[in-house]
C-alpha cells in the first residue's frame, strides 16, 4: 500500500473544526497552504490489512522545519507551534497532504483573493 490510501481515512473525515480554526488564522492558514511542499521522510507504509497508528507514523516521520520556515515567510517559533495545532487537529497529514474540509477552504480562499485581486465580482465569470 501507498501512504496516499493508508492515510485516505484521515483525509477524507469531516474534520470541519480544524477548517474553523485554520480560518480564523492566517499563520495556520499560511502554514496549511504550504504543507504538502514541505521536504519530508516517511516510514515504509504498512503492508495491506495492517492498522496504522497515526501518532507512530509522526514520530517516524522526518520534516525539513527550516525548510518550511522559508516556505511560509514566518519566524521557527510560529511554525513550530502552528505545526501542534495542525496535527494535532488532523488537518495536516505526514505524507503532505490536508484533511479535506481545509483542502477546499484553501481553494476557496485562494479562488477569493484572485478575484479581489483583479477585482472580479462572481456575476462577472458568467
Amino acid at each position: 500500500m501507498r501512504w496516499l490510501e493508508v492515510l485516505l481515512p484521515y483525509r477524507a473525515a469531516d474534520n470541519f473544526q480544524g477548517a474553523a480554526l485554520v480560518a480564523q488564522d492566517k499563520h495556520l492558514l499560511r502554514l496549511a497552504a504550504t504543507w504538502s511542499l514541505v521536504p519530508r521522510t516517511l516510514p515504509d507504509p504498512p503492508g495491506p490489512g495492517k492498522e496504522v497508528d497515526l501518532e507512530e507514523v509522526w514520530r517516524q516521520t522526518s520534516i525539513n522545519f527550516q525548510g518550511w520556515v522559508a516556505l511560509s515567510q514566518l519566524p521557527h517559533l510560529v511554525v513550530m507551534e502552528g505545526f501542534k495545532a495542525l496535527k494535532g487537529t488532523q488537518v495536516i497529514l505526514p505524507d503532505g497532504t490536508l484533511n479535506h474540509a481545509v483542502e477546499t477552504l484553501l481553494q476557496k480562499e485562494a479562488a477569493g483573493q484572485f478575484m479581489a485581486k483583479l477585482n472580479i465580482k462572481p456575476g462577472d465569470l458568467k
